[in-house]
Order: C-alpha cells, then structure tokens, then sequence
C-alpha cells in the first residue's frame, strides 16, 4: 500500500489521509454528524406546541396568584370568623362608584351566581360598612351606612345602649353615619365604640361600625343622637366582603311582652 500511495502522488495521498484518517478522527472528537435539518413544517409545529404549553403555563400561574391574592384577603377578615364562627364570607372586589350617590354606594364583583342576597351585610377587615341593595348574576350594588336607607340595629359597647344606625346627605359629606333613637341617660360618650346588635337577624353580632365623635339632642324627637365616625374610610375601599350565612340569620324581631 505504500509503494501504491507513492506511485500515486501527492494529490492522492492528501485524498486518502482526509477520507481514511482525518474524518474519522474528527467524528470520534466531536460526536457524530450533525443531525439532519427539521423542515420547516416541522419547526412551525413545534413553535406552535410550545407556544400552547406557554399559555396553559400562564394561565396556571394566574389562577395561582388569583388563590393567594382570595386567600389574603380572607386573612384579614379572620376577626370577623373568631367572633362569628358560623359567618359565611365571599371576598369581592369594587368594580363602579356611581358618582351621583351621596353615600359612596359601590358595585362588587360577585352576584347571584356567586351566592349573594339581597340586604347581605357587606364588610370590611375593620367592620360593618353596608348591605347589598341591588343583585345580579355577577355584581352587586352595595349601600352604605352613610345612606338614610340604612337601619342597622346597632349597640353602644361600653354602656349596652341600643339604637339604630342609618345616614344623612349632611353627614355623609363628613364621612359620618349617626345612631338614633337612643335611650334618655344613656350615658354614652365621644369615644365609645359603636357595634352591630343582632337584633332581627339582618346583621351578625358585634361587627364593628365605628367609635361616637359627637353626642347630640335630635331637633325634631328632643332624643338623644350620636354621631358615627367609622372605623373604615368607605368612600376609598376596593374591595371588601360579603356575608351569606350566619347563626340567627333571617329569625324575626322579639316582640315586646
């Protein structure tokens, strides 16, 4: 072979060592050959696959993020669940303000579909701030405490007097409510802590209204009234949670004897 190889000449020695030795040699250093090209069907497929898996990813993660963001928010109403075990919440969020509403009454995110009554008590992290007034399939309209609508059986903490909660246009341009129909010598003061009674079944006991900043003598009655200041700014809410269920829910108003 190598008398041939020198017969040959140069230019058939350099073919033989490339094909025979150089080539192998590279293969074995680098791997095998490169893999055939995909065709471009094939590569629109797999772009198209991936994409898929890209989207079903995100909408996975949100779903998540939608979870943990339900879950914080029900973190803070646990309060409201230790003083109420057998509450029933829905968290929703604020969707519209309708600006020709003197009480700062809001729309929610949840309806009927969702479990939501009609004069459902609605709530914040820091007390009572409503009742759902209007229903359909996917929101809600919510009034406020501000509105003269209201009637909140409410008590004062501290003293044990009752009375009700319901609003004014002059009051709610101050961000107040007012309790009226207070006993005389009800001894209540600038300061007491104002929450919900329970009487009649429409509102949990002792969610939270707000603390009295004035105490008054009612014009037209001569009774005694209190003016609320409450413990959440409601005109700046965006979200906030909706009562379904709860012990004493829908039992009629005691009688006198």
């Amino acid at each position: 072979m190598i008398i041939s190889l020198i017969s040959a000449g140069n230019g058939y020695v350099s073919g033989f060592i490339e094909s025979y030795i150089l080539m192998p040699v590279q293969q074995l250093a680098g791997g095998y050959a490169d893999p055939p090209q995909k065709s471009r069907e094939e590569l629109e497929a797999e772009v198209s696959r991936l994409s898929e898996e890209n989207g079903h990813l995100r909408e996975e993660l949100t779903e998540q993020y939608d979870i943990m963001a339900e879950n914080e928010e029900l973190r803070k109403f646990f309060n409201i669940k230790k003083q109420n075990s057998s509450v029933s919440l829905i968290t929703a969020s604020v969707i519209s303000r309708d600006p020709n509403d003197d009480f700062c009454g809001f729309a929610l995110d949840k309806g009927a579909f969702d479990g939501v009554e009609l004069n459902a008590p609605v709530v914040t992290e820091k007390g009572l701030v409503g009742f759902v007034s209007g229903v359909s399939m996917r929101s809600c309209r919510v009034t406020t405490i501000f509105s003269p609508d209201a009637a909140v059986g409410a008590v004062v903490k501290r003293t044990g007097s009752g009375g009700v909660i319901s609003g004014s246009a002059a009051l709610s341009d101050k961000g107040r409510t007012s309790m009226k129909n207070l006993p005389s010598g009800s001894g209540i003061t600038e300061g007491d802590i104002v929450v919900t009674s329970g009487y009649g079944g429409i509102f949990p006991k002792n969610l939270q209204i707000g603390r009295i900043s004035s105490v008054y003598t009612d014009a037209f009655t001569s009774m005694p009234m209190a003016e609320i200041e409450p413990y959440e700014d409601i005109g700046s809410i965006v979200s906030a949670a909706i009562i379904t269920d709860f012990s004493g829910k829908d039992e009629l108003p005691l009688k006198e004897k």
